[in-house]
């Protein structure tokens, strides 16, 4: 295995730790502090409001080899943001700590995504995204228990979430080291040209590719339903008498399946097309999700996560592969960031949405509406790959 990949996974698995036990943590934050469901709607929005804007200019430094500077400071500003939110101690300073949370995540994440079509030939692609996001599960499912554990050690069923911050900290930090690494740096050599002066296509020539906006689509509906139940089961846990490490075991039992599937990735593109497995990654995560909040016993509701986990696991790097093969390969991390751009339309309306449900008619219909947009995504998929 190449050198640049595996450091790259190292720092990918250290910060994906941080990112989704600090979101766990962002919502009992918020309850602390006198918030609810609607708060936390507000929140988990707030976290993509930079990247919405930011992800497609990031995505033309990573074009122009940049990738390693831009994976850096994503890295020194993700351990910031974790300093901001431990000493929050009221829901705008907590806001302000998820903002910038949101702005090292879209950086290190187009970083990390752009040194694959950078650094690799387009058959390599599947492997190199399904191993980039196996690690992605793994930090993942490391962080997320990791935080958990510290957070249900205090008094009284109280969560304590400073504990799990500072040992987020301490992760992040250790990301920021090892993204220093030499073996990250970009070389002039790296997937060689054959244009002297390579064609930029601009975000609308790329959005009007035949397939692209499908693409998005599917890319931005998994990556929110990800988000609003990460955001949402702790709400939910409060509700139905969940503590807080059953919530941790439910959440870990999603990414422990989404390492299975993208483990055997290749393996299934052997066994079943390339089109079947991109619907699935909605179609068969939706039923799964809306029966949340109709059957809350532990061990259903981590059953369920477990299978959107495993299919959404699917659906991660079989987009990156799309999308990226839809454009010139001078334009790939810059596909790729529009990828990202749309997950963070989504991830700033959607959950403003699901808090205003939330907050009106109660947290179990966020869990409804969550599969209602997959399946409206796996319908979409259908379509677009049926034109083909």
């Amino acid at each position: 295995m190449k050198s640049w990949f595996v450091s790259l996974c190292l720092v990918t698995a250290l910060l994906q730790a941080v990112y989704a036990a600090v979101r766990v943590m962002i919502s009992y934050r918020a309850l602390e502090l006198g918030g609810n469901g609607a708060t936390v709607g507000i929140l988990t929005a707030l976290y993509s409001l930079v990247p919405l804007v930011a992800a497609i200019p990031i995505g033309r430094a990573v074009d122009g080899r940049h990738a390693a500077a831009v994976l850096r400071i994503g890295a020194a500003l993700s351990g910031v943001a974790v300093v901001v939110i431990i000493t929050s101690t009221d829901l705008v300073v907590l806001a302000a700590g998820s903002i910038l949370l949101g702005f090292g995540h879209i950086l290190t994440l187009v970083s990390g995504q752009g040194y694959v079509p950078l650094m690799s030939s387009p058959d390599q692609y599947d492997r190199r995204f399904g191993g980039l996001t196996v690690w992605i599960s793994v930090g993942q499912s490391i962080g997320i228990p990791v935080a958990g554990i510290i957070a249900s050690r205090s008094h009284e069923g109280h969560v304590e979430t400073s504990g799990a911050l500072l040992a987020m900290l301490v992760l992040a930090a250790l990301a920021a080291t090892a993204s220093l690494s030499p073996h990250l740096r970009t070389p002039k050599t790296a997937t060689p040209r054959k244009s002297a002066a390579p064609v930029r296509q601009s975000t609308m020539a790329m959005l009007s590719t035949s397939g692209m906006r499908p693409a998005v689509f599917s890319s931005l509906i998994v990556l929110t339903s990800m988000d609003l139940t990460t955001a949402y089961l702790p709400v939910l846990g409060e509700q139905y008498g969940f503590s807080v490490l059953t919530v941790t075991a439910i959440l870990t039992a999603r990414s422990i399946a989404a390492i299975v599937s993208r483990v055997f990735l290749t393996r299934l593109l052997q066994l079943a097309p390339r089109r079947w497995l991109l619907i699935s990654g909605t179609l068969c995560s939706a039923l799964p999700v809306a029966l949340i909040p109709a059957v809350p016993q532990p061990i259903i509701v981590g059953i369920l996560m477990a299978v959107a986990g495993f299919f959404w696991g699917l659906a991660q790097p079989l987009t990156m592969t799309w999308v990226a093969g839809l454009v010139p390969p001078s334009n790939r991390a810059s596909a790729l960031s529009l990828r990202l751009t749309g997950n963070r339309l989504g991830q700033v309306f959607i959950p403003l949405t699901a808090g205003a449900i939330a907050g009106s008619t109660g947290t179990d219909a966020v869990f409804v509406l969550t599969g209602g947009l997959l399946a409206g995504a796996a319908f979409s998929t259908w379509r677009a790959l049926t034109r083909e």
